[in-house]
């Protein structure tokens, strides 16, 4: 399978804005491509659902991240940094878990809605603003001073699935605000170590048909993550489950 073996490798299905990556933060780029072709606006409505909160703000500092107003520039600003290659990240890398904040400052995402079983608090604005106001932390000054002067960048937090489904209501959701289901396929791994521990597969078929119809999207990320799905083996069961949920053949996806 080569995109196990590719740190780079990405497809698209264009006309249904549906893009599937090896790494997360390729989902960057698709969002800032779809909005440079008018498929989003700013202010999105980001549903994340991940093992991981990938709310890491560092990404607001990644080179070009607000200046790039191209396709070719923005593929630059979300290149990431190949962890197998054994060389150091660099400090202002575009990476699988700061992505989400590189978008924020562009003002391309004004709300996420966590799904995560990750046991840490969501990072909010409101923290970055109370502790470089009253606690002087510089750095999160230096996060706060790349954000546009009226951020009102707002998120919602569910543990899991059932939680956000049993709760959400999107006859409350924005009717002019652009909406983006963002997936990485380790989120259907349980376990909190190196042993995985995969939900059963009628559930995960279940859980991704129920979000592909939850709504209209307008753009569609899905991250493969196979080291954080417990291995080669396991990402290629969950991304079964994801093709027959989505009935699309991951073959036939263009390269981007």
């Amino acid at each position: 399978m080569e995109w196990f073996h590719n740190f780079d490798w990405k497809v698209v299905f264009p006309e249904r804005r549906m893009y599937i990556m090896r790494q997360h933060n390729w989902a960057f780029a698709a969002w800032e491509i779809e909005r440079l072709k008018g498929n989003l606006r700013q202010q999105s409505l980001l549903v994340h659902v991940d093992a991981h909160l990938d709310d890491t703000p560092d990404g607001v500092f990644v080179p070009g991240l607000l200046e790039a107003k191209s396709v070719e520039q923005i593929m630059t600003v979300a290149q990431g940094h190949d962890y197998a290659s054994g060389q150091a990240c660099p400090p202002d890398c575009m990476q699988i878990d700061n992505f989400i904040w590189a978008s924020v400052a562009r003002d391309t995402i004004g709300e996420t809605i966590f799904v995560s079983h990750q046991d840490d608090e969501v990072l909010s604005l409101e923290m970055l603003r109370y502790d470089a106001i009253h606690k002087r932390n510089e750095n999160c000054q230096n996060i706060i001073a790349k954000l546009s002067a009226g951020c009102t960048y707002t998120h919602q937090r569910f543990r899991d699935l059932l939680s956000f489904l049993s709760d959400v209501d999107q006859k409350k959701w924005d009717t002019q605000q652009t909406k983006i289901l963002d997936i990485d396929l380790d989120y259907f791994n349980l376990s909190e170590d190196v042993t995985p521990r995969l939900q059963p597969i009628e559930e995960i078929r279940a859980s991704l048909h129920t979000l592909r119809n939850l709504c209209q999207w307008d753009v569609i990320t899905i991250a493969l993550s196979p080291e954080y799905c417990g291995g080669e083996e396991e990402a290629a069961y969950i991304l079964s489950a994801f093709m027959e949920a989505f009935e699309i053949d991951i073959a036939c996806g263009q390269r981007w």
